[in-house]
């Protein structure tokens, strides 16, 4: 008899991912019967970080009508006119004179007076070229004006940026060995490719107010190399322009755009064959859960992806196609990962719950603040019901005078406090008539301990909405460490010794701490970005830890043994006694596709 055949095993089904609704997400909806404005009630109050702020101001101005015509010849005199160059240029300028006495007087004043942004101003105003010493030199050595500016049109990098211009002219043209040219910063709509030098490698166009490529990327220079196209008004329809880059570009960067298709992008991307970096940061498509992935897989040829080089272990090992959802929304994450030495709270009363935990808004993820603010004005958020016509608690009997009495002796005198800090008797009751029209965010609840850990992630909110969760990556965010006492309402014996025991039942809290983290832009090479802030920084400004990771580090509260002669290894592999000082670590990032 033959033996039986072995049955193939069978394969257990892959197990669906349960995905919320893109579709029908509040974050995307916008009524039929919306008032009109409501995107711009939803961006006030925004607390943008400095930089933010400072590229919103510059696009409002590059969109206000009748922005005066300057041409390039126009701003390269003003830019001339505002550096050390012109005393060398005007006509009675004494060369030798300027060159001993004025400029070092110049350098001197800047040198010893000027705060930081006089040093900023200036060094903008200055940087027309490399080595402008070397061209000043010449003249003088010749004591000639028309050397200095025969000398300008020779020069190998131009800088011609914050000059308000507005298009390009043949003058450029003269400039017939320019390798580099930087036009940041101006009110650039259209280029016209042909007045370009054709020996041009790089190209600097950030911060203008490009929106349309076609008419002018296939006419650039041939030998192009690199193309900055940052914080112009890029969006899906500029993408197809990028298909008609030069051959030989090998870096493009199109960050802090408005591109929200990454296939669509990608597919331009992937006709450009000698392109090995690509900036594609702070468009709403790169805080996608597969912005990485798909990136890598569909450009295999990329070295170098947001500033960050793609290592081997950063590319997936098959090309496997990611789910349509994971290129439209992703998870923001917030993380407490501990706090350290918060004052100690006083022994709480029999029956009362004490607990600490960390609460902050997130506006623009913040569903039920957008939809109220698609009918109402910001000023309404907060509205206040009118007061109760008794004066009696709705649970108890005791009269408001009563209660106030209580309060104010219930309240240690720090003298007579046996604990280190008087913050506690701060504490205030919530006020029961006030109406939030927003989500206040709040972490777990633990109890005090010296080293206080939390859930992780700590807040995990699905965002479909990638320009809200792109913009939120430019704001600052305001946290803070909450302690709470909850008094049921059952009553205990009445003591003479307490007043506590005819506490109205209720939570009262405090704000030990109050802390601002500025975002950054998100990093696909890092899962999360880490903020330390502790009480001895001074300010409430949290330090962002740059590529270091805070989870790691490791706390006890045991004695911590150390090995004479041993060299200090790596601080996440030692446990540490925990600092002295309250101490906070905070992370903010979203949860993307691994390789």
């Amino acid at each position: 008899m033959p033996p039986k055949a072995k049955e193939s095993a069978t394969k257990k089904p892959v197990p669906q991912v349960l995905r919320p609704s893109i579709s029908d997400s509040s974050l995307n909806q916008v009524p039929d019967d919306a008032i009109e404005g409501y995107q711009e009630r939803i961006e006030t109050g925004i607390e943008w970080t400095l930089l933010e702020d400072a590229v919103r101001r510059h696009k409002q101005k590059c969109t206000r009508d009748n922005i005066p015509e300057i041409t390039f010849s126009k701003a390269f005199k003003n830019k001339i006119k505002h550096s050390i160059l012109n005393g060398f240029m005007e006509p009675d300028a004494n060369l030798q004179e300027q060159w001993e006495v004025f400029v070092p007087m110049k350098m001197w004043d800047i040198e010893k007076f000027a705060n930081d942004e006089g040093k900023i101003c200036f060094k903008s105003s200055n940087n027309l070229t490399d080595d402008m010493s070397k061209l000043i030199k010449r003249s003088v050595l010749f004591g000639d004006k028309k050397t200095l500016r025969r000398d300008l049109k020779k020069i190998n990098v131009l800088r011609v940026t914050d000059s308000e211009m507005t298009e390009l002219d043949k003058s450029l043209m003269e400039f017939d060995i320019l390798v580099t040219l930087n036009l940041c910063g101006n009110y650039l709509t259209e280029i016209d490719a042909c007045t370009l030098p054709q020996g041009l490698r790089m190209l600097e166009l950030q911060a203008n107010h490009i929106s349309n490529l076609v008419p002018f990327v296939e006419n650039l220079p041939t030998n192009l190399i690199y193309l900055g196209l940052a914080r112009n008004f890029l969006d899906n329809s500029s993408v197809e322009g990028i298909s008609k880059g030069p051959h030989y570009l090998t870096v493009l960067d199109i960050s802090d755009n408005d591109i929200c298709d990454l296939d669509m992008v990608l597919d331009a991307l992937s006709t450009l064959p000698s392109l090995t970096g690509l900036h594609l940061a702070g468009n709403p498509c790169s805080v996608c859960a597969a912005y990485a992935r798909s990136t890598l897989i569909k450009l295999p040829r990329l070295q170098w992806l947001d500033y960050r080089e793609v290592l081997v272990t950063d590319r997936p090992l098959e090309p496997v196609e990611p789910h349509p959802d994971d290129l439209r929304s992703a998870y923001f994450t917030f993380t407490v990962f501990r706090i350290i030495s918060a004052p100690q709270p006083p022994k709480p009363d029999k029956g009362a719950v004490t607990a600490f935990h960390v609460e902050l808004e997130l506006p623009l993820l913040d569903s039920s603040r957008r939809q109220f603010l698609m009918f109402r004005n910001n000023e309404s958020l907060i509205e206040m019901l009118p007061p109760p016509e008794d004066e009696e608690w709705p649970s108890t009997k005791f009269s408001r005078s009563l209660i106030k009495l209580i309060e104010s002796k219930s309240a240690v005198e720090p003298e007579t406090s046996s604990h280190e800090s008087d913050i506690y008797n701060r504490l205030t009751t919530k006020n029961s008539r006030e109406i939030i029209h927003y989500t206040i965010f709040e972490s777990n609840r633990v109890q005090w301990n010296k080293l206080m850990n939390f859930q992780e992630p700590t807040i995990k909110i699905f965002c479909p909405n990638l320009r809200a969760l792109r913009d939120t990556f430019r704001t600052t965010i305001t946290l803070r460490v909450i302690y709470s006492v909850t008094t049921t309402g059952k009553q205990s014996k009445p003591d003479k010794k307490s007043a506590q025991n005819l506490k109205p039942p209720g939570e009262q809290r405090v704000t030990l701490a109050t802390v601002k983290c500025s975002l950054r832009k998100v990093d696909w090479s890092q899962p999360s970005q880490h903020f330390h802030w502790d009480d001895s920084l001074g300010t409430d400004e949290a330090i962002h830890w740059g590529d270091g990771d805070l989870s790691v580090l490791q706390y006890t509260l045991a004695a911590v043994k150390t090995t004479k002669g041993k060299p200090d290894s790596d601080p996440g592999s030692t446990k540490q006694y925990p600092p002295d000082n309250f101490t906070c670590h905070f992370g903010f990032g979203i949860d993307t596709l691994k390789a």
